[in-house]
């Protein structure tokens, strides 16, 4: 009588081929894992800069985790913060950083100016819900920037 080919095949210890398999397999996927880690932060960069770049991952990404490059390319933008307010992005500027910070923190620190949109005024010190035509609603706390020419200007600081 011929042996049924749904056995399985067993090695010396008794461990099937399939169980060896996948050991082996995720050991190489630990293993990689574990080598990509340091590199975390530059993987997760690159692919967030592939999805802004074909515009419809836009909608996906919240700008309040943008980065500096992200902002800079948003300069020009109006954001509707409600009603019949909107802030215009005039600026972003980066800031002085002490070296390398923790994992998962941005590697450039920055602020974003903004100046109200058609002589409107805004209370400074008040976290406001911008909303970005492409990037959709994103929580900014702005402060008080504003200077001889510009007194309405505010700022947001990304840390």
């Amino acid at each position: 009588m011929a042996e049924s080919t749904d056995r399985k095949e067993t090695t010396k210890e008794g461990v099937s081929r399939r169980k060896a398999m996948m050991v082996t397999g995720a050991a190489v996927a630990g293993a990689g894992a574990l080598m990509a880690a340091p590199f975390r932060d530059q993987i997760q960069a690159a692919a967030r800069k592939a999805m802004v770049s074909t515009g419809v991952g836009r909608r996906i990404l919240s700008l309040a985790d943008g980065t500096y490059e992200e902002w800079m390319g948003e300069v020009g933008s109006t954001f509707a913060l409600g009603g019949q307010s909107s802030i215009r992005l005039v600026g972003v500027r980066p800031l002085r950083s002490g070296g390398r910070g923790p994992q998962g923190v941005r590697t450039q620190g920055f602020a974003a100016f903004f100046e109200p949109v058609g002589g409107q005024t805004l209370a400074p010190d008040l976290i406001y819900t911008a909303n970005h035509p492409a990037y959709g609603p994103l929580p900014l706390y702005l402060g008080a920037a504003g200077t001889g020419r510009a007194p309405g200007r505010m700022v947001a600081v990304f840390s």
